[in-house]
C-alpha cells in the first residue's frame, strides 16, 4: 500500500481558538489544544454479556 503525502484530510474546528485544523492532527498548531483521543473499543463487552445471560439461563433451568 502506498501512502500519498499530498492527500487532503478533512478538517475540524479547534474548540479553543476556532481555527480549522486537519483531522489527522492531534494538536492545534495555533493554541496547542490537544484533541481528545478516542477510547479503546469494547468488542469483548457483548460476547461477555451474552455468555453471562446464557449461564444464568442454564442455571435457572437446572
Amino acid at each position: 500500500m502506498r501512502i500519498n503525502p499530498d492527500r487532503k484530510f478533512g478538517t475540524r474546528e479547534c474548540p479553543s481558538c476556532a481555527v480549522e485544523v486537519e483531522a489527522n492532527h492531534n494538536r492545534c498548531p495555533v493554541c496547542g489544544y490537544d484533541f481528545p483521543q478516542p477510547g479503546p473499543t469494547r468488542k469483548w463487552l457483548w460476547p461477555a454479556v451474552a455468555a453471562l445471560l446464557l449461564l444464568a439461563l442454564l442455571a435457572w433451568l437446572v
